[in-house]
Formats: C-alpha cells, structure tokens, sequence
C-alpha cells in the first residue's frame, strides 16, 4: 500500500501549473518522458520548458531496454527529476526509471531491492482517463517477454496533474478502454480479498464516477471529462491499497495475442468472473454489497450491466475458442498470483472463464444487456 502524501492539481488548465508543482516538487532539470503530441502541449503551455530533456523511446508495454534508455537519457542529460505525460506506459516507463536509479542496478530491480524512499521526484500527468497510475506504487514493465511487475512506496509519484483538456483529443476507441480499465480496477478493489474501508471508498468514487459520466465523456462533454479523470484517479487510490484480482491477470496476453486494449481486455472477462462467483455462496455479502453501490439491486444484474456497456459501445469480443490459443492464454496466467482474487480458481476455472468470455453472444443476450446499461441512470 502506497504511504505517501501526493501534491495534486485539478482542473481543465492546471497543466500551466507544471512550474508551480516543479518547485514544489524541487525540480529543475526535469526529463519528460511522454509521446510526441503531449509532451509539445506540455511544453506550448510552459515555455520555460523549452530546453528540458525528453524521451520518447517506449513501447506501449515498456520493456527493458525502454527503461533502460530513458535511464542513459535521465543521467546523460544531469536530469533532477521526472515528468511523465500520457497513458500508463510513460508513468510505468518514468517509475522503472526512478526504480533503477534509487536500487542502482538493473539486477537489484529484478530482485525486488527498490528502497522504500527515493529521491528523485516525479510529476505524473495523466493524458488518459483510465489506468490511474498516477495514484499508485506500482509498475510493469516486460523483460524478455515476461511480465515484471514493480513495487515500492517510492514509486507513487509525487505530484499529480488531472487537466482533463489533456483528453479532448483522445482516440474514441482508446477513450472507452480506458473508462473500462477505470471500472475493472474500482469493481476488482472492491471485492478482492485485501478490500478494506478505506479502500472501498475510493472503489466506490472509481466505480460511480465511470458509471454517471461515461455516456455524456463519450459524447463530448467537457465536466464529465473532469469527473472521468478524477475515477481514474480514484481507481488508482484503491488498487494502490487492494492491487487488482484474476480479470487484469487475465488481461495482459489478450493484449499481447489478440490485440484488445487492456482496459477492453479486462472487461472482457469480468463479467463471466462476476457470473461465476453469484453462484457461490461465500460470496453472497460482497456482490450484493457492490450491486448496491452500483444501484443495481441484484447481483445476478452486475454481469449483464457490464456486458451491456461493452456491446453498446461497440468493443468487439474476439471469437477464440481453438484449444492451443486458449490452453497458451492459460498458460500464461500463474494462478499462484491469483491470491487476491476473491475465489480460489485452478487452471480449469481460468481456461473456463477465457472460453465463455469469448463466446459470441445469442441476438436476444445481447440486446437485453444493451437496455440495462441505456436505462442505466434513468
């Protein structure tokens, strides 16, 4: 669980606040780590940024060598500080960065050895409404191929900017997966096994907040942006306590085989793992606590809703169900990380779950969760 006060700005335009949080910060010599397009709006807006160092050199699911480069570029360039701008890539690629500087090698990240407290600050500014990254200790980034997973208190930045202008520009498909990522992580701290109250606070701002906004965010309006934003924010405050449970474990090799977004991605099975567990009765109190929340009223409505959300927004379920596809996505998921995941669930019940999530729903399914989410709110 992340410790650290973080300084945070709100408010479409608090990005011209970047000076202001920078002394905050004691930063002078920031490398900006972020794409093209946000890192010149970033700039355009502070002109006293001009000289800074950048870097641009990541992937969307930062490996390594990434990392690796943006660490040359930070010590080459005598850099005292951090400013990421974008999705969860550049803060995931910025924290890897602040890891191999605080432990001092490579090797010593690999083995986990990343302090508690490190000096070199970070500005995340989040140009997606979706991964909350922004809030969180955490990292991931790829090493041969392989997931490698980044933790320590040190790593939640230190400053926060949610201008939420940033994401007027933002690719239709790419705004929805990131609302659904928003979602997936508040639904996941809710009923995972290390929930607390605390914890459910912040689930409960994520969850609500995507749920009231997303239709009127899609549609252009401008407040609605700024709540989004800030579910964003609110889901990365409650993983940072909880983590997050088998849907986002399920995620990554969607991602990476079949090519979904990973907020799509983790909505895509979701729903099945919510279907599943209303069948359990251990689960009884959690899932009608969180229908509540959710205005739903009966649980056996949660996956229906979020099923709705998908096929109304148009988000493809890809049709897998050869076995050497589904056994290699199964394969991938080590259940012995699934602690968290409020059911026990062996490699039968992962293969099982992929299998439904992507089988194509009957015309009449379909159009019965489409009328749940459009008369969602209503």
């Amino acid at each position: 669980m992340s410790t650290k006060i973080q300084k945070v700005f709100r408010g479409r335009d608090s990005l011209s606040r970047v000076p202001q949080m920078m002394e905050k910060l004691h930063m002078s010599r920031p490398l900006i780590i972020g794409g093209d397009t946000l890192t010149g709006r970033l700039i355009r807006k502070n002109p006293g940024l001009m000289t800074a160092a950048l870097f641009s050199g990541y992937h969307p699911n930062p490996d390594l060598d990434d990392v690796m480069g943006g660490v040359a570029a930070f010590q080459q360039q005598e850099c005292d500080g951090l400013i990421s701008i974008g999705g969860g890539s550049a803060m995931d690629t910025a924290k890897a960065v602040q890891a191999i500087l605080a432990a001092g090698s490579l090797e010593a990240v690999k083995n986990g050895q990343i302090p508690e407290q490190i000096s070199v600050p970070h500005l995340a500014i989040p140009g997606t409404a979706g991964s909350g990254s922004e809030a969180t200790p955490n990292a991931v980034v790829y090493a041969e191929n392989s997931k490698l997973s980044l933790a320590s208190p040190g790593l939640t930045p230190d400053g926060v900017i949610l201008d939420a202008s940033l994401l007027d520009s933002l690719p239709m498909y790419h705004k929805k997966s990131c609302a659904l990522d928003a979602l997936c992580q508040g639904i996941e701290s809710f009923w995972c096994r290390s929930a607390t109250d605390d914890s459910r606070v912040h689930a409960y701002l994520a969850i609500l907040g995507v749920l009231d906004n997303l239709k009127a965010y899609l549609a252009g309006d401008s407040h609605a942006a700024v709540e989004m934003l800030d579910a964003s924010y609110q889901s990365g405050k409650a993983i940072s306590f909880t983590r997050t449970t088998a849907a986002h474990a399920m995620s990554y090799q969607i991602t990476k085989r079949l090519g979904p977004a990973h907020g799509h991605a983790c909505m895509l099975t979701l729903p099945v793992l919510w279907d599943e567990m209303n069948s359990d009765e251990d689960m009884k109190d959690t899932l009608s606590q969180l229908s509540a929340v959710m205005r739903l009223g009966d649980p056996l409505m949660g996956p229906k809703l979020l099923k709705g959300i998908l096929f109304d927004l148009d988000m493809e379920i890809p049709a897998v169900q050869d076995e050497d596809t589904l056994n290699q996505l199964t394969d991938s998921v080590n259940t012995e990380r699934l602690g968290n995941h409020p059911v026990r669930m062996s490699r039968a019940d992962v293969k099982r779950v992929y299998r439904k999530a992507f089988l194509k729903a009957g015309e009449a399914e379909r159009q019965a969760c489409i009328d749940i989410w459009r008369y969602y709110g209503s």
